[in-house]
């Protein structure tokens, strides 16, 4: 088998017919906007305003860059709204003249308060205009948030300033007043404000009577399954020295241990390189609580107390602690610039930035913390930031398969890795009891198979609360799975910390949740970074690369732990990847170890311009298969509208014959090819730049992960 690259060709004329068709719809969560009809509404009462403020500038065709700068020269622009839209400041009248000059342009439309308001307030609030909500006001420029703020505060004497930051307001105000703050120029969203909680199932509060395993707590019951690494395979890895070494990881949680790295918990001695506080009215990043202990664990436990038996994922990596709990609170406290967590560590040297948190309300929504972690990680592209799923997985209409559409933000951005719960396999510690004993069994999980099913006795299995997606504007989420059921890691040892799922001894507890499986992920994240830098010579790798190089290496599930018995008789996963079940799959560290000459890893930091693409040739002397990843860290959306994808690539393979094949996906920011059955003869796969109105230096940087295989 021959892989090589071809020379990128840049040429309009070969997607001209593709993206010369634009839409005259803008697609915004308020409703769909007809273009057509404003354009011709010359009576609207906002176009005799005479106050520049922001509008809606819509497109004929695909954006392109000599567009931008024609608008940049005029007005201030502030980002995309699908479809070919630009949200820009400037007078009705400014804008009108430019339209009349630029036969480009297909309407201009005033950005309404209507608009901008989340669909998310409850439906109470909705109709009592006079009860005060917390609110979360997003605006265009940090350099006029206090000014806004200001303007807030003047607007009803009940409102109550309580965060200004960054971009972000954080107020009490009354519900009758939303709109009035969403009308105020330079605010781009208003939502409520999540309510964060970190994402360990609630065991204590699901289990009828005391159904805890009982545990020797002196290692001879081990089996070696209890940390989760076993059913991802890191002995591949440990087995070759890839343990982490050389690699930071960041962890933002109920914080670590005593929050002292000089009497720090035995299994983290000399793994922490600094911590801390970020939880409201805290001076220390310890943990009394005992969530963020566990996770830690999980990434980089050393595994000292248990002679090596319970150690982390990469358990030879480094830490950056950041503690979240609020003491006055007593629960986490997210801050609301959430850059300020990824720049912190991030200059500390993390590359890596797990997070088992998030808001479980809106579920599926690419709300205003979603956009901050794309925002910041569009600037740094090459961190990779972890979300876990949530813990709603439910089956309401009781057909014996989990419902879709529960996932949490901020695990619905785009361009972190989201993490689902799959199940690990142990059978003699933690909570083994079926799902039938549980206190929510009979209105959460009512139907068989569920019903009677334990929660980690397959490891092919989803556990039962992992939340699955899709998101509100249709993406796949998860992007992978990993075990998060009866857990075994490290305890804190500050006073009154919690057993979580209980004690196996002093030095460690049982716990579970997409909390669980989300810095294991992030344990295996490092193994494959150091992989990545020793083994294959990529030097920092990029965010994206190490994003497809997890999803690439990933087992699929399909059709998951009850077998193919149809959706009527609640399969687990009616569908082969990617879906919103496991996303691309469990995590497979055997995979990331083994990745070699048939397997081609592009860290393309030019990127691909709107109408050029870059194609690389493989040959398969007989039948064989392929299996390709693109992934790009995405520009970031608006909360305001229906699509969160910003530039769109397409993947398309060439067969000898001619013909081409891909997925013409365009809602998400990862595309994949897999296809068995490929007759013997020379292949194209080509990335595409189809819209990319959101452009660095006019082009959108991508990673590519492909393995052609002869049969």
């Amino acid at each position: 088998m021959m892989i090589r690259l071809v020379k990128s060709i840049t040429t309009m004329a070969a997607l001209s017919v593709s993206v010369a068709q634009a839409g005259t719809v803008l697609k915004l969560n308020a409703g769909a906007i007809d273009t057509n009809k404003i354009t011709n509404n010359y009576a609207a009462s906002w176009m005799m305003e005479a106050q520049a403020t922001e509008y809606i500038v819509q497109f004929k065709k695909a954006i392109t860059e000599q567009d931008k700068a024609q608008m940049k020269s005029q007005f201030e622009v502030f980002g995309y709204l699908p479809d070919d839209a630009l949200v820009v400041r400037g007078t009705y009248a400014g804008l009108l003249s430019f339209k009349n000059s630029h036969s480009g342009v297909q309407a201009i439309v005033k950005y309404s308060p209507s608009y901008k308001v989340s669909t998310h307030f409850s439906v109470a609030s909705v109709f009592n205009k006079d009860s005060v909500e917390s609110v979360l006001v997003k605006t265009f420029k940090a350099s006029e948030t206090e000014a806004i703020a200001n303007k807030i505060a003047k607007l009803n004497p009940q409102v109550e300033l309580q965060v200004v930051d960054g971009k972000s307001i954080m107020a009490l105000v009354p519900r009758g007043v939303v709109s009035q703050v969403a009308g105020l120029t330079g605010v781009e969203h208003v939502q409520p404000t999540p309510e964060i909680e970190s994402f360990h199932f609630l065991m204590d509060e699901n289990v009828a009577g005391d159904v805890k395993a009982s545990a020797a707590g002196d290692y001879s019951d081990l089996t070696g399954d209890e940390p989760g690494t076993r059913v991802m395979k890191f002995d591949a890895a440990w087995a070759l020295g890839y343990t982490g070494r050389g690699q930071t990881v960041s962890m933002a949680d109920t914080g670590l241990d005593s929050g002292d790295v000089n009497s720090i918990h035995q299994d983290f001695a000399g793994g922490i390189l600094s911590g801390y506080p970020f939880g409201l009215w805290s001076k220390t990043w310890d943990d009394p609580m005992g969530h963020g202990t566990h996770v830690a664990g999980s990434v980089m436990g050393r595994g000292t107390a248990s002679k090596g038996l319970l150690k982390g994922g990469a358990y030879e990596a480094k830490m950056v602690a950041e503690g979240m709990w609020s003491p006055m609170m007593k629960n986490l406290s997210v801050p609301s610039k959430l850059g300020d967590l990824f720049a912190k560590a991030y200059a500390d040297g993390a590359r890596i930035h797990t997070n088992s948190w998030g808001g479980a309300r809106t579920f599926g929504a690419y709300d205003n913390f979603a956009v901050q972690v794309d925002e910041w990680l569009y600037a740094n592209p090459d961190m990779l930031v972890l979300f876990a799923a949530g813990n709603s997985g439910s089956d309401k209409n009781k057909d014996g398969r989990i419902d879709a559409n529960s996932m949490a933000s901020p695990g619905t951005a785009k361009n972190v890795l989201t993490v689902g719960a799959s199940e690990n396999k142990v059978s003699t510690g933690g909570i083994q009891v079926p799902i039938s004993k549980l206190r929510a069994a009979k209105d959460e999980w009512p139907t068989e198979p569920i019903y009677s099913d334990y929660i980690s006795n397959n490891e092919n299995g989803i556990a039962m609360f992992s939340s699955r997606g899709p998101t509100q504007d249709g993406r796949v989420k998860p992007d992978i799975v990993a075990p998060g059921t009866n857990i075994l890691s490290v305890k804190s040892q500050t006073k009154d910390a919690s057993d979580l799922w209980g004690a196996y001894n002093k030095d460690y507890v049982w716990s579970g949740g997409t909390s669980m499986a989300t810095p294991l992920t992030a344990g295996a994240v490092a193994v494959a970074r150091q992989i990545l830098v020793e083994k294959l010579g990529i030097q920092n790798p990029s965010a994206a690369l190490m994003k497809a190089t997890m999803i690439h290496t990933a087992v699929d599930m399909y059709p998951g732990q009850f077998g193919e018995i149809g959706a009527a008789r609640g399969q687990e996963i009616l569908t082969r990847r990617p879906n919103s079940d496991e996303g691309y799959g469990r995590v497979d560290v055997s995979n990331i170890v083994n990745l070699g000459s048939q397997t081609k890893l592009v860290d393309n930091r030019q990127g691909v311009a709107q109408g050029a693409e870059v194609s690389y040739e493989f040959t398969l002397s007989k039948t064989g298969s392929l299996y390709a990843n693109l992934v790009w860290t995405d520009a970031p959306g608006s909360s305001n509208a229906a699509q969160a994808l910003v530039n769109d690539l397409d993947l398309v393979l060439t067969l000898p014959n001619g013909q081409t094949l891909s997925m013409n996906d365009h809602i998400n920011n990862l595309e994949m090819i897999e296809k068995s059955g490929l007759p013997a003869g020379t292949y194209k796969l080509t990335v595409k730049g189809y819209k990319i109105p959101q452009a660095k230096s006019g082009a959108q940087a991508y990673a590519l992960v492909y393995t052609a295989k002869e049969l």
